[in-house]
């Protein structure tokens, strides 16, 4: 039977309310309902397929949205969303089908989402060109200057991500990634002072993150400041006890400052983690020659 617009309010704010309740069973019965009955109604497949993906249930989501689309080809709405989906769930190829269909329409969400579905098909120049069109649709797309300032690190164009990253922080001076992306790149043009400053700022930001710690106490390491460096570097390995790196980075701090037994047993340990790490091993030969020489 054919519902009344006023129905269809009460319908969807039924299963508006049942999900605040947490019934969530009940609101989809509500929302397949909706759909059923006024299958041109199109809020109920939107809020139905987001409820499927709250539950970790894309495939559901993915497929209430197709049902949309073969009455609404053209929706771009539709179309967006579906692409959306697919992007979840790391069908890249099929989300930049979808997006394909909207390019002419400059709409810098396509072209951020775009972006992303080609970065993580290592494909860097097209997510670098998306990113570009993102941001010359809406220069204050959120997350933009962080996302084209990571591919830019990716692609070793280290200056003009740090252009980029800046930016991005001028925008959200409270971004943990960001300052750790900013310290990042004045680390690969070894302005480790720079950096440093960076990595303490995502320390505050996020200090549940151990990679902010263990950056910290690398920072520190190559401004020779290997007293200050240690703690930050014992910290990270509370967070993360299996992360070779900072295993690394602490037998290196302790061979600097002439604790060579403590040097040794933390390489053990990284090799015990990853016994064919290069570093560890290149750390390891390392501490052996030390050894002799001071034997000798």
């Amino acid at each position: 039977m054919k519902l009344n617009e006023t129905q269809l309010a009460r319908l969807l704010d039924n299963a508006r309310a049942l999900v605040e309740e947490g019934k969530r069973l009940h609101a989809m019965q509500v929302y397949n309902r909706l759909v059923a009955t006024e299958p041109s109604f199109l809020l109920p497949y939107f809020e139905l397929a987001s409820l499927y993906a709250e539950l970790g249930k894309e495939h559901a989501s993915i497929s209430i949205l197709r049902q949309a689309q073969e009455l609404f080809p053209e929706n771009v709405e539709v179309t967006y969303h579906l692409g959306g989906y697919y992007l979840r769930i790391e069908e890249y190829e099929k989300a930049l089908t979808l997006y394909k269909k909207l390019v002419g329409k400059k709409l810098p969400q396509v072209h951020f989402n775009m972006g992303v579905a080609y970065y993580f098909k290592n494909n860097f120049k097209l997510a670098e060109e998306q990113f570009r069109l993102t941001l010359k649709y809406d220069p204050k797309y959120p997350k933009i200057n962080e996302s084209l300032g990571e591919l830019l690190l990716k692609r070793q164009a280290y200056t003009e991500a740090i252009d980029y990253l800046k930016r991005g922080i001028e925008i959200n001076p409270y971004s943990a990634v960001n300052h750790h992306l900013l310290g990042t790149a004045y680390g690969k043009i070894d302005d480790w002072k720079k950096a440093q400053k960076e990595f303490l700022l995502a320390v505050d930001m996020d200090p549940e993150q151990a990679t902010n710690w263990q950056m910290c106490g690398e920072s520190l390491m190559h401004l020779k400041r290997y007293q200050e460096a240690e703690p930050y570097l014992h910290k990270a390995l509370e967070l993360a006890p299996h992360s070779v790196e900072t295993l690394v980075n602490l037998s290196q701090v302790l061979c600097a400052k002439g604790e060579m037994e403590r040097a040794i047993e933390y390489i053990k340990k990284a090799l015990d983690v990853d016994p064919k790490n290069q570093q560890a091993r290149s750390m390891q030969w390392k501490l052996q020659r030390s050894k002799i020489k001071v034997i000798k």
